[in-house]
């Protein structure tokens, strides 16, 4: 009997997702949902341009994370990127908790046991 090899990284022919993967997806989710409440309710309260951008940030998130499971490396890139400009923004903005959940993101994005997964 010949055995079949294991793939070594990146997306398995099984179609199983890795649970960094999804936890990573998973916390982009979130950070988006957070986003689009918090700089939808400040947007509408005090029609700040900054809590606009966060909220059109947010929508960008949701593509973000359906992108996330798909293990697409240019998509963990922009999620990086996306990670940073979150927490100068909410910095910016005084969200505390905002910047708390885009660092915890970031941290496991940029984890080497996560980041192996994409390809």
């Amino acid at each position: 009997m010949s055995e079949i090899p294991m793939p070594e990284g990146g997306a398995t022919s099984s179609g199983a997702r890795p649970q960094a993967v999804t936890i990573a997806g998973w916390l982009v989710l979130l950070e988006s949902i957070t986003g689009l409440i918090i700089g939808g309710f400040e947007y509408a309260v005090w029609e700040n341009e900054l809590s606009l951008l966060g909220a059109v940030m947010a929508l960008v998130g949701f593509w973000i994370y359906f992108q996330i499971l798909k293990q697409d490396l240019s998509a963990w890139n922009i999620a990086v990127i996306f990670n940073v400009i979150a927490i100068v923004l909410y910095a910016v903005g005084s969200n505390i908790p905002g910047v708390g959940l885009s660092i915890i993101c970031l941290l496991w994005l940029i984890a080497p046991n996560t980041k192996v997964h994409f390809h």
